[in-house]
């Protein structure tokens, strides 16, 4: 089950890897050719999207559940009617979609049209989004399955080679003037392409044999599928407010000119949050495997023990963005950047890594049941942060949305916490001590260590600041690996390095 587990977190892992080099190779030539306001207008369109996907109505975590479930079960019946009737619904709901962003793009498109911009250019690309939709939305149902299936590797396999391919096509033909309309297009084309062939993946006798039936279409079913999924979409919606807001304020409020300047920096710290979920992905039938057994005891050992590693990855990399993340910007993108991205960055950080300081408590409440909490308080903070931003932005600009986005998890991360303690059976302050500490002191001597770099040195350029982190590196790991880890955890990690366990 480890053995699993591992190889599943492995392969997110190295599709977070590959998208990070994508972008860093990609976005300052998209930034050129797109311009500010394609730029902007290309992340609103995405936060745009990115609401849409709360159509699915929770069904995504309740389709790969009840896939896990039928398949250890062996029950093919129910397999295909969960596999039909989430197919069939999120396939008209697809249908719905595009044919809405096809009328936008005959009848309004000038709605986002740049003022000497050509109106036919930005028809294309709601009409290139709109059918993208066709695919997204059945896609999203064997994107599930495969997952449900733990076929991790095989899905992340065709996102690493698809997203290559992409990237090399917009790197060698976009420019200036075939800009949005190509990004758009490469985009989609690789989006639909993938869904396709999960489809196909599902098809094959040695993934599940699992051909689409309209016979096997099931109201009851799907009803019992949306009912299991109405936490999930209620969570989901408060998280889209606060991933997804932001940009759209800014572009509405203040220009689509203005997004870059928020979305670029919050672009990079994303990225950090993405290898946080991505580590903890997993793990979540694990603790319901273990709560179904009673094993409590191991329970917790692997809970405290687990975050305690994870933080000791996630906090040091947040305390190095802090210090590079605002130079790397500048000498990435240029330097009209760095100078707002600094505050956009430290802002964000806390926006990211708070709820992170207890890594495993989404997963573990969804796996015991519990996850209610989440449907309570998520609202609370996205109405909050969306309140906030609104009432920031005019006084204080960009910096204000960010602001926005980290005061509401200040407040609601220490209760879920502390409920996930409770839920747990231990005090918060044991798992404060055992699980996020043991990460301070070694970060703080890297922070120091980096920054006094930074202060004497500047920089300026890709070789400082690669030799900055390597320093930060260098003083880190050695530092947690004797004064975070006791001997045993030692141990137990070197057993699992290839070429070290003997």
């Amino acid at each position: 089950m480890i053995r699993k587990l591992l190889v599943n977190t492995s392969s997110n892992v190295s599709v977070m890897v590959v998208k990070i080099l994508i972008t860093f190779v990609l976005t300052p030539v998209i930034v050129h050719n797109l311009g500010k306001y394609d730029y902007g207008l290309w992340e609103m369109l995405a936060a745009v999207l990115g609401y849409m996907g709360l159509l699915d109505l929770g069904l995504k975590p309740a389709l790969s559940r009840f896939a896990a479930k039928y398949k250890a079960e062996e029950d093919r019946e129910s397999l295909l009617q969960v596999y039909s009737s989430g197919l069939f619904f999120m396939g008209a709901i697809g249908i719905l979609l595009c044919c809405i962003f096809v009328m936008w793009a005959l009848f309004l498109p000038d709605t986002v049209a740049k003022e000497d911009g050509s109106v036919s250019h930005y028809a294309a690309l709601l009409v290139i989004i709109g059918v993208q939709l066709v695919f997204k939305f059945p896609g999203f149902v064997a994107e599930s399955f495969l997952e449900g299936f733990q076929k991790y590797y095989l899905k992340n396999n065709l996102t690493i080679v698809l997203s290559l391919i992409g990237a090399v096509i917009i790197y060698s033909f976009i420019n200036q003037q075939n800009g949005l309309v190509l990004l758009a297009f490469v985009s989609s084309l690789s989006l639909s392409i993938k869904y396709v062939l999960f489809g196909i993946l599902l098809a094959m006798r040695s993934s599940g044999g699992l051909i689409p039936d309209w016979r096997c279409f099931n109201l009851h079913t799907l009803g019992g599928l949306m009912g299991f999924g109405f936490k999930s979409f209620i969570q989901g919606i408060s998280a889209r407010v606060q991933d997804a807001t932001d940009s759209l304020i800014i572009g509405l409020i203040l220009g689509p000119a203005t997004v870059p300047f928020y979305s670029i920096p919050a672009n990079l710290v994303r990225y950090l949050r993405t290898l946080g979920q991505l580590l903890t992905h997993a793990f979540m039938p694990f603790f319901s495997e273990l709560s179904a057994k009673s094993e409590k005891e191991k329970l917790l050992q692997f809970y405290l023990r687990g975050s305690k590693y994870i933080l000791g990855l996630i906090i040091p990399l947040a305390a190095g963005i802090c210090i590079v993340g605002g130079p790397f910007i500048g000498v990435w993108i240029g330097p009209e950047f760095r100078e707002k991205g600094e505050l956009i960055i430290f802002l964000l950080i806390i926006f990211s890594v708070t709820p992170m300081l207890n890594p495993f408590g989404n997963r573990y409440l969804t796996a015991i049941g519990k996850h209610g909490i989440f449907a309570k308080f998520a609202p609370i903070a996205a109405v909050g942060n969306l309140g906030l931003s609104l009432a920031l932005i005019l006084p204080l600009g960009v910096e204000g949305v960010a602001l926005a986005s980290a005061i509401p998890v200040l407040i609601i991360t220490p209760i879920y916490l502390k409920y996930a303690c409770n839920q747990l059976g231990i005090k918060l302050s044991r798992y404060v001590r055992a699980s996020i500490l043991p990460s301070f002191l070694p970060t703080l001597l890297m922070f120091m260590a980096v920054g006094a770099v930074r202060l004497s040195w500047g920089l300026n350029s890709y070789a400082m600041i690669g030799a900055a982190i390597c320093l930060g590196a260098c003083i880190y790991f050695p530092m947690f690996w004797f004064l975070a880890l006791r001997s045993n955890e030692r141990v137990f990690i070197m057993r699992r390095i290839p070429g070290l366990s003997a």
